[in-house]
């Protein structure tokens, strides 16, 4: 069976773009810059020029490869999670997307209060973290940051 032809060096480019690989010359390697830390994969040479084809079947293999080395991880964490929480029961604090009006407000000023003592501030990820939806935080961040801020300052509210 005849190989299939290589692909065009237009046409190679366009693909490296597209899958968000960038071939280093200095290294003469391709590297990743969709993947952490940019890692780098050798070309496959056929003699002493570049196999197209098969260069971006390798990078799309070694992709692959970390996205499953990175998949496996993850569920080994959450499987220690998972039996870590029927060991003993989770110290975290109870989800927040299930609070409305005063009582979400209320809340959300504590947690303002909380993080701001902890660090520079409160930020969205941190209350996302904590168990807030985007759209609690941005409905009630006004009116949680002035209660947070009278209650800081002593004020009755």
């Amino acid at each position: 069976m005849p190989r299939p032809l290589d692909l065009s060096a237009a046409a190679f480019d366009q693909q490296l773009k597209l899958h968000g690989f960038f071939h280093i010359r200095a290294e003469r390697r391709f590297a990743d810059v969709r993947a952490k830390g940019c890692p780098r994969t050798e070309p496959v040479m056929r003699g002493k020029r570049l196999d197209r084809q098969a260069t971006l079947d390798a990078l799309l293999r070694d992709r692959k490869a970390r996205q499953d080395a990175a998949a496996a991880a993850e569920a080994v964490q959450i499987e220690r999670e998972r039996i870590a929480a029927m060991i003993a029961p989770p110290a975290l604090p109870a989800a927040r997307a299930s609070l409305e009006g005063a009582a979400a407000i209320a809340q959300l000023a504590d947690d303002f209060i909380v993080l701001t003592t902890r660090s520079d501030g409160a930020a969205l990820p941190d209350l996302m973290r904590m168990g807030w939806r985007k759209s609690q935080v941005f409905e009630h961040t006004d009116a949680a940051r002035s209660l947070a801020y009278a209650r800081q300052n002593g004020a009755a509210v």
